[in-house]
């Protein structure tokens, strides 16, 4: 059975960019602080996806 596909609402997009804004800026600064590449982050962010919502 095929799940419906889910679709924000305004609100929910709204919170979804504040969220992002937060997790881009910290990711930016990462790669200030630190010797972090796009690739380390991209891995990070996967394995934060994968405990949080697998």
């Amino acid at each position: 059975m095929e799940k419906p596909k889910w679709k924000p609402s305004e609100e929910e997009r709204e919170v979804m960019e504040a969220v992002w804004m937060q997790v881009k800026g910290a990711c930016e600064k990462l790669k200030e602080e630190t010797n972090a590449q796009d690739e380390h982050i991209r891995k990070m962010l996967q394995e934060m996806a994968d405990r949080y919502f697998s």
